[in-house]
């Protein structure tokens, strides 16, 4: 695996008393579009700012483009496209002007790709920055981030403040620059909708550690919510302490695990004489299933 992306036994805080990030590993190879998850403090950004450089790491190693982010030089530092969670676009000056000077920046600049893309988001290059609205800005910051067609792509939250229109022609570049040009994309997002239409590999961080990181397909088929079912009174007859999430009441039990095999289904619930039914989950429910409370 020719590995672009690696954290590796990474461990970090911000106060001394609780890790942000536990022990966290991970490695994207070339040309994959993964889609990192977690909640709200589950460690995401953290993730992202240190493998840009912006953070130092006070345990283990990163690595992007098998360098050290902190000690980059220019011509690394050219081959990464990034927007953060804040834009902080130079408000007073308008667009023309920033794209005007981020070009020099990049020699491999795609002047054709930039016109496009302006096209297409309708961008009004001539008004100040302040003028645009957030979602514009977003679509501004895009433009500067991937017209140089970088060999990775980091994206934090790059959906915010974009209409379903916007958040779809976004989807659609980040899916041709990986096809195109081969271009390792990194993003978060909390529209799990957007990941599951362009992502080939996820990972989910929940409380600082990685819980799951593996391809997109393999997740939704390995993982399954189980109806345990019964027609009489009594406790819940099942119980799979090694589930993601169960619940009981009302003459069943809800388990979402690793589906095994039918086989291995049709055992537990004739032990505990019942019936059972399987369905898959979307991205969305499997986040859902995987972060939230073991039992309800």
């Amino acid at each position: 695996m020719n590995t672009i992306i690696e954290l590796r036994n990474i461990s970090h805080s911000f106060v001394a008393w609780q890790n942000v990030l536990n022990n966290v590993s991970l490695q994207i190879p070339k040309g994959s579009i993964y889609g990192l998850l977690g909640r709200n403090g589950a460690g995401k950004t953290t993730c992202i700012r240190l493998l840009v450089g912006l953070l130092k790491p006070q345990e283990g190693s990163v690595k992007l483009l098998q360098e050290d982010p902190l000690l980059w030089n220019s011509s690394v530092s050219q081959r990464l496209g990034y927007m953060g969670e804040s834009g902080f676009l130079p408000e007073n000056m308008t667009g023309k002007r920033l794209i005007s000077w981020t070009k020099k920046l990049y020699p491999q600049w795609d002047e054709e790709l930039e016109k496009r893309l302006v096209e297409m988001f309708q961008l009004n290059l001539l008004c100040r920055i302040s003028s645009l609205s957030l979602g514009q800005q977003r679509q501004l910051a895009f433009v500067l981030a991937v017209a140089f067609r970088p060999a990775v792509l980091i994206l934090d939250e790059p959906a915010a403040n974009l209409d379903v229109v916007a958040r779809r022609q976004f989807l659609e570049e980040i899916a041709a620059l990986a096809r195109e040009s081969e271009t390792t994309v990194l993003f978060s997002s909390h529209i799990l909708s957007d990941v599951e239409r362009v992502a080939d590999r996820v990972g989910i961080l929940s409380n600082g550690s990685l819980l799951l990181d593996e391809p997109l397909d393999d997740l939704k088929a390995g993982i399954r919510q189980v109806r345990f079912f019964w027609d009489r009174p009594g406790p819940p007859p099942v119980q799979i302490p090694a589930a993601y999430r169960y619940r009981d009441g009302h003459g069943e039990t809800l388990v979402t695990l690793r589906f095994s095999d039918a086989e291995t289904m049709q055992k537990i619930a004739a032990a505990a004489g019942c019936s059972w039914e399987a369905c898959g989950l979307n991205l969305e429910d499997l986040f859902v299933e995987i972060t939230g409370e073991k039992q309800l």
